[in-house]
């Protein structure tokens, strides 16, 4: 069962609870509903909101959600972690692995599966009156994806850490975009935390990969590269970012 130390305000709560208070993520009356892929962001991101809702004087509620994408994975011990700590989780069947690289035979299928994935997750989410969902995104990953975009897409910009689908009337949030990933598995090893392989076969083959790699040359070179690149999305020089002029 999870029980408060004050260790953890030090390690990671204190970073948490300011990415919450910076984008306005939870407030008072709140349902919030954290995806669970059976990875290990999103096992710490459950355990961690636990922790806050014993310690925060923002009265909200957990929920637990996992889309199962059909790979036949044994989630028994989310469930398992769930149940001993009082969170109720919601485990979604979908044919979403077999319409990826069955029905549709993609070649990149990353981006197909995300868009399912997260679809599913919306609408179980407002079937069930909760109106945040909380997604396990750490600072390599919004790292990551900035630089997807700029070398892959030619785009600058990076996922937001709080927004509103003004259309669904829900927020998607993101709560670990202060911790690094490396942290994150080295908690969830100490604290015991339930980690489920995937089974997915495009899994640390993706374009992500590449730019994880990416990431971690540079900071051999700049330790403190993703510190500064994280303090730099909000802290954006508007006046000299290239616009074109309106003809």
């Amino acid at each position: 069962m999870i029980r408060f130390k004050k260790e953890y305000n030090v390690l990671f709560l204190k970073y948490i609870r300011r990415s919450i208070e910076d984008y306005y993520m939870i407030k008072s009356g709140d349902k919030v509903a954290v995806g669970l892929s059976g990875g290990k962001d999103s096992i710490f991101l459950l355990f961690a909101l636990k922790l806050i809702q014993m310690t925060s004087i923002k009265d909200f509620e957990i929920i637990g959600i996992n889309i199962d994408l059909g790979f036949n994975t044994d989630i028994s011990p989310l469930e398992e972690f769930c149940n001993k700590n009082g969170i109720p989780i919601i485990i979604e069947k979908t044919d979403i692995a077999n319409i990826v690289f069955n029905d549709r035979k993609e070649k990149k299928p990353c981006s197909l599966c995300s868009k399912l994935r997260k679809g599913a997750l919306i609408r179980v989410s407002l079937d069930n009156n909760i109106n945040k969902i909380a997604l396990g995104h750490n600072s390599d990953d919004v790292i990551e994806t900035l630089f997807m975009n700029v070398l892959k897409v030619g785009k600058l910009g990076t996922f937001h850490p709080n927004i509103y689908f003004e259309d669904k009337n829900i927020n998607i949030i993101r709560p670990l975009i202060y911790i690094k990933e490396d942290v994150i598995e080295n908690l969830t090893t100490t604290y015991n935390l339930p980690v489920i392989k995937s089974n997915c076969p495009k899994d640390k083959k993706t374009t992500r990969e590449e730019m994880k790699n990416l990431l971690i040359k540079l900071e051999k070179i700049y330790p403190d590269a993703q510190q500064k690149i994280i303090t730099s999305l909000s802290n954006v020089d508007f006046k000299n970012l290239w616009k074109q002029k309106n003809n």
